[in-house]
């Protein structure tokens, strides 16, 4: 996947380039627009009840989104919900914390989990 990000540093979007049969997770009401032949599977990500905790607790959507490209690959561009800067991380066996609300997109191998705070 070839990240893209415009418009930086407020409002920015970011514009996945998937190649043929690749996957994305974004979360919901965060595509702005998707390349033609680009098909979608909305689900509860990890079953009912992470999906419940990473809604209630992490302030997530409870349902995810999921983009796949057509043989030939396709884009989906992104924005968060909020005005403000988007970056993109290679995450190679670690783990990130992110404040609740921040999660955009990932791509469909990385685990997403949600912890009480306090």
């Amino acid at each position: 996947m070839d990240i893209d990000i415009l418009y930086k540093p407020s409002y920015s979007m970011g514009v996945l380039k998937l190649s043929g049969g690749e996957q994305v997770r974004v979360e919901g009401g965060a595509m702005v627009s998707m390349s033609a032949g680009v098909t979608l599977e909305t689900k509860a990500t990890g079953g009912i009840l992470k999906s419940l905790a990473r809604s209630v607790l992490g302030g997530e959507s409870f349902f995810q989104n999921t983009y796949l490209a057509p043989s030939n690959g396709g884009e989906v561009s992104v924005a968060p919900a909020l005005p403000g800067d988007l970056f993109s991380l290679e995450l190679i066996n670690e783990s990130l914390r992110v404040q609740s609300g921040s999660y955009v997109a990932s791509e469909s191998g990385v685990e997403l989990d949600t912890k009480w705070g306090g």
